[in-house]
């Protein structure tokens, strides 16, 4: 059975990109197991796990001729006819070996979708009808949710069996869970959707950042999973357009890499 797993938060600049990127990159280049065959969903208008795995002029640039995420679910296009592959580049030094997984791109005329789908009959449906269309052929579905809890995040809810919640060290992202996971709760009354994880992004060793990591034990206890660490190789991997499995060289990034390993060993061991 297909894995469908939302990460989401309603809080922007917590890392649900990043940690979409690299769990859907971990799992298909076969981090903790074997390869996986993954697809990652761009749901976010602002678009950066296209920018990412594509380019920031197919996000942002004129795609007229293009099908995205958004025609997928206003004009409820073939998600065939979007869907690109990704090569995830070798890293010899590191030992990962060339890899792919698909992506469904996301453009930044998503951001038009809530508007154009008001009125729409069972619109928080769409993302759902498409998945069951593409679950044979995927192991792993990864969502990229946008920080809102708008119809977007909820078509992902309804679509996904998991949620993964990636929080960064601070008081207000602590505040901001309790929504979430009210919502998580009203959507598993209908699909039977469950957290799966509380991720804590951004760590450092920080006073804020060690209070936030006991505040989220203190409320998730063993649904916490291991740690991201703040690290600069993070960023310049976006910047280079590659995960960070195959960015990683240098101590610090090789550092970096081993938290997002450690992550996603727990979440393919946390299957249910």
């Amino acid at each position: 059975m297909t894995r469908t797993i939302a990460v989401a938060m309603q809080k922007g600049g917590t890392g649900k990109t990043t940690c979409s990127v690299n769990l859907a990159a971990g799992l298909a280049r076969g981090v903790g197991g074997a390869p996986q065959r993954v697809l990652l969903i761009d749901m976010d208008p602002q678009a950066n796990a296209t920018s990412v795995f594509l380019s920031p002029k197919f996000a942002l640039g004129p795609t007229d001729s293009a099908v995205t995420t958004y025609e997928v679910l206003v004009n409820q296009a073939d998600p065939e006819e979007a869907i690109k592959e990704v090569e995830l580049a070798a890293n010899k030094r590191a030992g990962y070996k060339t890899a792919h997984l698909d992506l469904l791109p996301s453009h930044i005329r998503l951001a038009r979708a809530e508007l154009d789908l008001l009125g729409v009959l069972r619109r928080e449906d769409r993302l759902a009808a498409t998945i069951r269309r593409l679950e044979n052929t995927y192991d792993t579905i990864i969502i990229d949710c946008p920080p809102s809890l708008g119809i977007l995040t909820l078509n992902a809810l309804m679509a996904a069996h998991e949620v993964l919640i990636p929080v960064e060290p601070g008081y207000f992202p602590l505040i901001g869970i309790g929504l979430l996971q009210q919502t998580i709760n009203d959507v598993a009354q209908i699909n039977e959707l469950h957290l799966t994880g509380v991720i804590p992004t951004m760590q450092d060793r920080t006073v804020e950042a060690r209070e936030t990591l006991e505040g989220l034990e203190q409320m998730f206890g063993d649904r916490v999973l291991p740690s991201i660490p703040s690290r600069v190789a993070v960023r310049n991997a976006h910047t280079a357009q590659i995960d960070i499995f195959g960015y990683a060289t240098d101590a610090a990034s090789k550092e970096a890499a081993d938290a997002f390993a450690s992550l996603v060993k727990e979440v393919r061991n946390g299957q249910a």
